[in-house]
């Protein structure tokens, strides 16, 4: 708050002497404080006319009504929702002007190794991840319902990346690309925000960074004022209908343990189910290729989420590739297998997608709607010829293949 700004009252009150002399006025200034430093200082007020009524009884100050508020009634979704429940999270924001924005998609390196721990991954409203090229995985890690002071470290976009945009009329940040990239990111009509002309604060180099491709991060809120400064937010919310959140376990659903995804020889994730916490929590694959947990350098805690939801994709070389880099693409458009965990249960289904401007829908095998726990996603792509199976231990282990 800024230093308090005195307000002058004056005030005139008369006097009246009860004697044989002439009247006259004594004039009495009062000094008050004011409010804020977004107060006006030395606001006018009127002088005060005095009552003909030598004394009078005001009566007592009426109490303020306290609103109650009205509880989120679940299940939330796939359309409807309250003005403050976050469509991507089902979850009560504390500010809902930031439901305002659109998403903002920020692609998030995984490899090498030593840019682990990434930052900023636990305040995603959802965390996608998929196989890029060389053996190595990328995020993709969405925010819209909260904020987050710094993500990172932020690579390069890929022609995946310009699939999963349109269905979420989401703002794709990165640093760089390749040639081809860029021109699917023209030909797409997706928004991108890269490191140049955005700069710093929005997208700031970090010198304690050893290696400089990996010394990118980016500030969400930053990132959101520069979005509006060039025109990439337009009045309103962005329709984001197509998820349903409820609290409740589906009763179909089959215990599970968790799911470990072996992206390739090279690079797994692993997410177990944590009972006491009610959340999956992630374990990547070290230099070793054994599994150890993976932290956010923000908060020093292991990364976790609400719900897994593991989609089998048509995947395929991207048809415009140059040069002998591995470039893949891949179809959204239609529908597929897709496998959901929430709450240490099971279920398999299918993904689906209502159209190229919607959030992609999640279907029980009777083609209803597959509710997740109400909070944070993660979203892995494997390719179409992709294997599945449940182990002993309850954990269901996923083969890519592309």
């Amino acid at each position: 708050m800024g230093n308090p700004r005195w307000i002058l009252l004056r005030r005139g009150i008369p006097l009246l002497v009860l004697a044989l002399m002439t009247a006259c006025n004594l004039g009495i200034l009062d000094l008050g404080t004011g409010g804020d430093s977004s107060s006006t200082p030395f606001l006018p007020v009127g002088t005060e006319t005095p009552s003909a009524t030598p004394t009078e009884t005001l009566p007592p100050p009426t109490a303020t009504p306290t609103e109650t508020p009205i509880p989120l009634v679940y299940p939330v979704g796939p359309s409807g929702f309250p003005s403050n429940v976050d469509p991507l999270t089902g979850l009560v924001v504390s500010d809902p002007t930031l439901l305002d924005r659109r998403p903002l998609a920020i692609k998030v390196t995984n490899f090498p190794r030593t840019a682990r721990p990434q930052a900023g991954l636990s305040r995603a409203d959802i965390l996608w991840e998929f196989y890029t090229e060389f053996g190595n995985t990328r995020w993709i890690a969405m925010y819209y319902g909260q904020d987050a002071e710094k993500v990172g470290p932020i690579r390069s976009a890929r022609v995946l990346d310009t699939r999963i945009m349109p269905h979420y009329n989401a703002i794709l940040v990165h640093v760089q690309a390749f040639e081809t990239v860029w021109q699917e990111i023209s030909k797409s009509g997706v928004d991108s925000i890269n490191e140049f002309p955005a700069s710093c604060p929005a997208i700031c180099r970090d010198p304690d960074e050893k290696i400089i491709e990996n010394s990118a991060f980016a500030n969400t809120a930053e990132l959101t004022r520069y979005a509006r400064r060039v025109g990439m937010l337009a009045a309103g919310k962005p329709n984001l209908d197509g998820m349903v959140f409820d609290p409740a376990v589906p009763a179909a659903a089959q215990a599970s343990s968790g799911a470990r995804i072996i992206y390739s020889s090279s690079a797994t994730a692993q997410w177990k189910y944590d009972p006491e916490k009610k959340r999956y929590m992630r374990f990547s694959e070290n230099a070793a290729i054994a599994l150890e947990p993976l932290t956010d350098r923000m908060t020093g805690e292991q990364l976790a989420v609400d719900n897994l939801v593991i989609l089998v994709v048509d995947t395929f070389y991207y048809a415009g590739k140059t040069g002998s880099g591995e470039q893949f693409d891949m179809d959204l458009s239609s529908s597929g297998r897709a496998f959901f965990f929430r709450d240490g249960v099971m279920l398999e289904g299918r993904w689906q997608s209502a159209g190229p401007n919607a959030p992609l829908q999640f279907v029980d095998s009777a083609g209803a709607f597959f509710p997740l726990h109400p909070g944070s996603t993660y979203i892995g792509i494997l390719g179409d010829r992709a294997t599945s199976a449940a182990a002993a231990t309850s954990e269901w282990y996923f083969y890519n293949a592309l």
